[in-house]
């Protein structure tokens, strides 16, 4: 989450925002958000903090199948 920005950034991975942003300015149709840190239980804020930038993005998640 962005809260953790400065973290995310030490351990060279993407907030979810970041990762939305960086979709938003790819001009990509879908974004699959992934790799989530244990600490989330929940990963649903992860998905909205993404989505307020970028709407059309999943969480990838066990079991699903996505066409392409």
């Amino acid at each position: 989450m962005q809260d953790l920005q400065q973290s995310a950034k030490d351990k060279m991975h993407s907030t979810a925002m970041e990762a939305a942003l960086i979709a938003k300015k790819g001009n990509v149709k879908k974004l699959l958000i992934g790799h989530f840190s244990a600490r989330y239980e929940d990963l649903q804020p992860l998905l909205e903090e993404a989505r307020s930038v970028f709407p059309d993005t999943i969480l990838a998640e066990d079991g699903i199948k996505i066409n392409i």
